[in-house]
């Protein structure tokens, strides 16, 4: 059974038709209907990823700040903070199709592939195991990501891939998706000594930075733990730490785009932490960690639970799944309980991690691991376990993922209700379309297709007006444009922000901003020395011209908004250029990304050229051989 199994799944055709047909099995009914259910998350991630296509359409193909998306959002730099460019191939399938929904869901589908192959590729490469790896990669992308069935409607919120179709936690989800990829290339550089994995880490760790720093947070602390661990047990050489140094040095250049742009304003002001911070204490171990075992509405719980009493049954558990296990249950008491002091540094983590879930890769890949060994090892004295297991974890993937998304489509209404449901806030049974108002409300799911999705592309453009508002009431964003703020801006300055407030003379003018292109300009100003206030948060590459293009000085004032000395103009326009190292970590990104693949199309092309070369010899031995052994014969028959 055992080699019958490898066989067909070494055959990569067969391998990747069945990964193929997982991802497409999920995201399926998505694709023939041309419509995703999604969370009010999706906003923000819809109305950013239109913002990008946008900027390339006008032919900047490096995001910065804010241009396209209302008056309100000129100048946020939101993709300082918040990393966009692995999600450039989303862009580009929007531009190619002019269909935003069918993008995502082709691009859902190619992640949830990738993640599958990648993770069966590392596993493959670092224990030689094709059955383990095979069902690793697949226990873990389909259990451990889809499996969860809502025992609430907001369970689904934290299972990476019903979020990547929701565009919840959208770039976190697809971090948990490929985080084994990283974390066995660094075990197996730090604990055995395999400098081959450095090309591995060093890309999936930068792909990682370009798309979640709080996802890669979890990971970063992760290998710290390995790399101190395997330097107490003096497992690390000097020829290691040049290998792990020089993996660090490449996930740098490689990432650099992002990295650098984000240090330079990162470390030149003083910025606020997030205003929504999520508390990461107070949950008991009986409430949370015993129902994250016992949770029958996850399928890798109950899986767990069923290997380990077969286990029991065939006396198999040894010394390995017993780590395996207490690696499990130590990760969920970490994550979900208070027995890890988290409130010790609330308020240092609470701001980048936000949720303890982000890293809930490790039981789930503890988890994984445990399943797939254990199913083989029960498979030499029950063979059909493979295929039973396989087949229920497939049906319960695919089960979940439309149960949390598609059932709403079919919501269970209350006996007494007469007529439809309205579409309130808070209510997570029943998915509707969305409309303007109820775009900014949020609180519900959307039924988002082609026609629809343009109500949510549009929201940053609502006047008041269309929203019933007063003239002088906030203008609605769908950036979360209160995030990334200097420290006091949301709290005392919100509205000058908010409303588009221009302040001289000691006073805040409303509607005299207004959008020309790329730029921001302030008019009617008085014909005299001033110092005008703009209502953009400070950031390194703004500058500032009159009407005639003469630059003003500009600069960052006590508040930390743009301020500008106006030498009598009337009017300000307001640039963003790239800085210089910016611009530089640009070069340095592309250099690093054309060497990288370069060198790896070099490296197979090498392996080939050997292939061959082996292959010619092993045949000049064969035929070598041949001759010896007929003129031998020849010999003993005369």
């Amino acid at each position: 059974m055992k080699s019958l199994l490898e066989k067909s799944i070494n055959r990569w055709w067969v391998r990747h038709i069945i990964f193929g047909v997982c991802a497409l099995f999920l995201f399926l009914p998505f694709l023939i209907n041309g419509e995703l259910i999604t969370w009010t998350d999706s906003q923000f991630h819809l109305t950013r990823i239109y913002e990008i296509v946008q900027q390339q359409e006008h032919g900047q193909f490096f995001p910065d700040i804010i241009k396209y998306s209302g008056l309100q959002n000129w100048g946020y730099g939101l993709n300082f903070f918040y990393p966009s460019y692995v999600l450039l191939p989303l862009v580009f399938l929007w531009r190619l199709l002019d269909n935003p929904v069918l993008a995502i869901i082709i691009f859902d589908i190619f992640i949830v592939y990738f993640a599958l192959v990648m993770n069966y590729r590392i596993f493959r490469k670092a224990s030689d195991n094709i059955s383990l790896s095979f069902f690793v990669s697949f226990f873990y992308v389909l259990t451990a990501s889809a499996g969860k069935m809502p025992a609430s409607a907001s369970s689904s919120m934290n299972v990476p891939i019903v979020g990547i179709e929701m565009l919840n936690q959208l770039t976190s989800n697809i971090v948990f998706l490929f985080a084994p990829v990283v974390l066995v290339s660094f075990y197996q550089i730090i604990f055995k000594k395999d400098k081959t994995f450095w090309r591995s880490a060093a890309i999936f760790s930068a792909l990682s930075i370009m798309l979640s720093i709080p996802a890669t947070l979890g990971l970063v602390i992760i290998i710290l733990g390995m790399f101190v661990i395997g330097v107490f047990n003096k497992k690390i050489s000097f020829i290691d730490f040049l290998t792990l140094l020089g993996t660090a040095i490449s996930t740098i250049c490689l990432s650099a785009l992002f990295v650098i742009p984000f240090l330079e304003q990162r470390l030149g002001s003083q910025w606020a932490s997030l205003p929504n911070r999520q508390t990461l204490w107070g949950k008991s171990f009986f409430d949370i960690v015993i129902k994250n075992i016992f949770d029958f509405s996850d399928i890798l719980s109950i899986f767990v639970i069923f290997t380990f009493i077969l286990l029991l049954i065939y006396k198999k558990f040894d010394k390995n799944y017993k780590l395996l296990v207490v690696g499990y249950l130590i990760s969920l008491l970490f994550l979900h309980s208070s027995v890890f002091p988290w409130w010790i540094i609330q308020n240092l983590f609470s701001a980048t991690l936000q949720y303890t879930s982000r890293w809930e890769f490790i039981p789930k890949l503890l988890g994984s691991i445990f399943i797939a060994r254990a199913m083989l090892d029960i498979a030499k004295e029950r063979p059909k376990i493979v295929i039973t297991l396989s087949s229920l974890t497939l049906f319960f993937s695919v089960l979940g993922m439309y149960g949390n998304t598609i059932s709403t489509y079919f919501p269970v209404l209350p006996v007494d209700q007469i007529g439809k449901t309205k579409p309130e806030s808070g209510n997570r049974v029943e998915s509707f379309y969305p409309t303007k108002n109820l775009v900014r409300t949020g609180g519900v799911f959307f039924r988002v297709n082609k026609n629809s999705v343009n109500t949510i592309l549009e929201t940053n453009f609502v006047s008041r007006k269309e929203l019933g508002l007063k003239p002088d009431a906030p203008l609605f964003s769908s950036f979360a444009f209160s995030d990334y703020r200097l420290k006091g801006q949301y709290k005392n300055h919100r509205d000058i922000y908010e409303k588009s407030l221009v302040k001289f003379d000691g006073k805040l003018h409303q509607n005299l901003t207004s959008i020309q292109g790329e730029n921001l300009v302030i008019k009617n100003l008085p014909v005299k020395n001033l110092k005008v206030q703009a209502p953009v948060t400070y950031l390194k590459g703004f500058k500032a011209f009159d009407s005639n293009g003469n630059q003003l000085m500009s600069y960052k004032n006590s508040i930390g908004f743009l301020e500008i000395k106006t030498k009598g103009a009337d009017e300000i326009n307001i640039v963003y250029e790239k800085t210089f190292l910016h611009k530089l970590s640009i070069i340095i990104s592309i250099i690093s990304w054309l060497i990288l693949i370069i060198g790896i199309f070099l490296s197979k092309i090498n392996k080939i050229i050997k292939g061959d070369r082996s292959a010619k010899t092993i045949n000049r031995h064969t035929s070598l051989q041949r001759r010896r052994s007929n003129r031998n014969i020849r010999q003993r028959s005369k």
